[in-house]
């Protein structure tokens, strides 16, 4: 799955922020958060985000190339 941003346009046209090359016909589910479920869904993300920072920084071959520098 996939998760692209994009702006409701009114008329039942929704607009990608992007291009995205997708076979015609593709089915696609569109989610809108409330606005009160759109705080925690960007808490939840930084959480997530930052979890996967931290295993990337803390590993061994970081520790080597830390005492090379």
């Amino acid at each position: 799955m996939k998760t692209f941003s994009a702006i409701y346009k009114g008329d039942r046209v929704v607009s990608l922020l992007e291009d995205i090359d997708f076979p015609k016909d593709t089915e696609v589910l569109v989610v809108i958060p409330e606005q009160e479920d759109e705080k925690e869904l960007h808490r939840q993300l930084q959480s997530a985000t930052e979890a996967v920072f931290a295993k990337l920084r803390d590993n061994k071959e970081d520790e080597i190339w830390n005492e090379y520098l």
